[in-house]
C-alpha cells in the first residue's frame, strides 16, 4: 500500500531542502569539530573523555568560540600554528552567518515573479527586515562555507590540510558540488 501521506516538494521544493538539509548536517559536523577541539586544547587527550562534552554540552554556540580563542591565545606561544586562531574564528562565525540566515527564516514561494524568497527579520534594538531572492544555490553556497571553516578549523588544531570535498577525487561522486 502506498503511503499518501509523503509529499514531496512541500513545503517547499525538494531541491531546496537537500540544501538545507546539507547546511544542517555541515554545521552538526562543525559543532561537533569545536566541540572536540576545545576538549583537546583544554589537554583531554581521549576523545572518549566525557567532561569536554559535560564543559561544552550546555555552552552556546558563540561561548564555545570564546573559549576556542582563549585556549587558542594561551597556548600559541608554545604552539605557534595556533596563532592564526583569530582567523578561523572569523571564517566560524561567518559560516554561523550564513547558517542562521537560512535555518531561522522563511523560505516562501512568490507567485507574481515565480521565484522563492527568503524573508529576514530581526529585532535586536531596532526592527530589520529584508526579502531577498534566493535559489538551492544560494543555500549551497552556504554550505561550502560551513565546510571550508570546518576545514580551517580542522587545520588550526592537527596542522592538517585538506582541500575541500569538491576538489578531491574520490568514489564519491562531486558532479553536483
Amino acid at each position: 500500500m502506498k503511503n499518501t501521506s509523503y509529499k514531496t516538494n512541500w513545503p517547499v521544493p525538494d531541491s531546496f531542502l537537500i540544501e538545507i538539509g546539507r547546511l544542517s548536517a555541515l554545521w552538526e559536523s562543525l559543532e561537533t569539530a569545536l566541540n572536540f577541539s576545545i576538549g583537546k586544547l583544554a589537554g583531554f587527550e581521549d576523545l572518549t573523555d566525557p567532561i569536554p562534552f559535560i564543559l561544552t554540552a550546555h555552552s552556546s554556540f558563540p561561548q564555545r568560540l570564546d573559549i576556542l580563542g582563549t585556549l587558542c591565545e594561551r597556548h600559541s606561544q608554545h604552539y605557534h600554528h595556533l596563532k592564526s586562531f583569530k582567523d578561523v574564528i572569523s571564517k566560524i562565525k561567518s559560516a554561523q552567518s550564513l547558517r542562521n540566515k537560512f535555518v531561522h527564516n522563511g523560505i516562501a514561494y512568490d507567485p507574481e515573479t515565480g521565484s522563492y524568497k527568503l524573508a529576514i527579520a530581526s529585532a535586536r534594538q531596532t526592527l530589520k527586515t529584508s526579502i531577498s531572492e534566493i535559489t538551492p544555490e544560494t543555500i549551497h553556497n552556504a554550505c561550502k562555507e560551513v565546510h571550508l571553516a570546518s576545514l580551517a578549523l580542522h587545520e588550526l588544531i592537527t596542522k592538517v590540510k585538506y582541500p575541500p570535498i569538491w576538489e578531491r577525487s574520490s568514489d564519491i561522486s562531486n558532479e553536483d558540488v
